[in-house]
């Protein structure tokens, strides 16, 4: 139970996300050495654990939430810091006997996630996502940053999941609107409305297919890249633009699956075309 306990604290689905835009970046950059994905996988986990440590009191308050390691009594909030703590501090070893910019790119992840988005942020603006979402693209700039440093098509990697991170959470907050109400968390759905939030993921998701155009033009990649990828965000975006006109809480969970869809998608394209190039 007690292994059980540590596993959940690192978020395993979350953090096989965050490794597979990693991954990706990594391997289309030309990488092939197992240890910057080791220290990827360790930054992540650490980060993410600390996270769990620092919003402990308001887990306990989501019903979605509230089973959690911390929260439900299985681990002590000191053994959950020390964990945390000593996975990225290994991740962080690792990642510079690799490259000192690929560790910069991680303990940027750690700070825009614990000390901007969690600590400044997370209960006090609606801007959160927005701000801290910047932590969730830290993987797939490692990625590139590990093996090229850091050079546009990076950049506009990490930019695909920065405007994919409003999706992801906004949808998911618009569904569970009450317990982020019961915990006091200003979240963009509950401050602005679902409208609103949908108008705005709307446009993050037309800028998307700006950065996908790009990313094509300045990697180059081969035109799979674009069947891949194009049809599943277009789709994605008239589908924002439908919730929009009539928003419903009861489709906001299928968005939010369908938003994690899209970024697979997107992220295989890349993968196509990069062993295609």
């Amino acid at each position: 139970m007690k292994l059980m306990s540590f596993a959940e604290l690192i978020k395993p689905k979350q953090t096989l996300l965050l490794m597979i835009t990693f991954l990706i970046s990594f391997l289309v950059a030309g990488g092939r050495e197992i240890t910057p994905a080791v220290a990827t996988l360790l930054t992540i986990a650490g980060t993410t654990a600390l996270n769990m440590w620092l919003d402990r009191d308001i887990d306990a308050m989501m019903m979605r939430t509230r089973k959690r390691p911390l929260p439900s009594g299985a681990l002590s909030p000191k053994a959950c810091f020390i964990y945390g703590t000593t996975l990225f501090s290994i991740g962080l070893f690792l990642a510079l006997l690799t490259k000192i910019e690929f560790a910069v790119v991680l303990l940027l992840g750690l700070f825009f996630d614990i000390i901007v988005y969690t600590l400044m942020l997370k209960r006090r603006s609606p801007y959160s996502v927005v701000i801290g979402g910047l932590a969730g693209a830290m993987p797939a700039l490692a990625g590139w940053v590990a093996v090229q440093g850091f050079t546009i098509p990076g950049f506009l990697i990490a930019s695909i999941v920065l405007l994919w991170i409003p999706s992801h959470i906004w949808f998911i907050a618009i569904y569970f609107e009450e317990d982020y109400r019961k915990a006091n968390i200003p979240t963009f759905p509950l401050v602005f409305g679902i409208q609103k939030t949908a108008k705005v993921i709307s446009l993050s998701t037309f800028l998307m297919i700006w950065v996908l155009i790009a990313l094509y033009l300045v990697f180059p990649m081969h035109p799979i890249f674009f069947l891949v990828s194009m049809p599943i965000t277009l789709y994605f975006l008239l589908k924002v633009i439908f919730f929009a006109l009539r928003p419903e809480k009861s489709k906001a969970r299928g968005m939010y699956k369908l938003a994690s869809i899209k970024l697979g998608s997107i992220f295989l394209g890349i993968l196509i075309a990069g062993i295609l190039r």
